[in-house]
């Protein structure tokens, strides 16, 4: 199998993977910031998970961004509030290697 091949094979393959997103306020600013932080889903509890973070300029960034990877119906901006809470708010999404690279997963 050509190396282009097993490349093309491999960008169909699709892992799931745990997506927190939560604000973060900067004081001195006053403004607030948006964070994608993304994981392989299934890690075993008490093992430390390697994750990325992705910060967004504002939340029209984050919306732009999140929407066309939630499945049909759903909208980031039902649960604004979730992410704005202290906690934030989690999605396990099915993704192959370059949906999960523009969530700041490495390629």
């Amino acid at each position: 199998m050509s190396s282009q091949a097993q490349n093309t094979a491999g960008d169909a393959t699709r892992r799931r993977y745990l997506v927190h997103l939560y604000s973060m306020c900067e004081e001195e600013k006053h403004a607030l910031h948006y964070v994608l932080r993304i994981q392989l889903w299934g890690t075993r509890p008490g093992i430390h998970a390697e994750y990325y973070e992705r910060l967004f300029a504002d939340e029209w960034e984050l919306i732009a961004t999140i929407n066309r990877f939630l499945p049909v119906g759903s909208d980031i901006r039902d649960v604004f509030t979730h992410v704005e809470s202290p906690e934030g708010f989690f999605y396990v999404l099915t993704l192959n290697r370059a949906e999960a690279a523009q969530l700041g997963w490495p390629s």
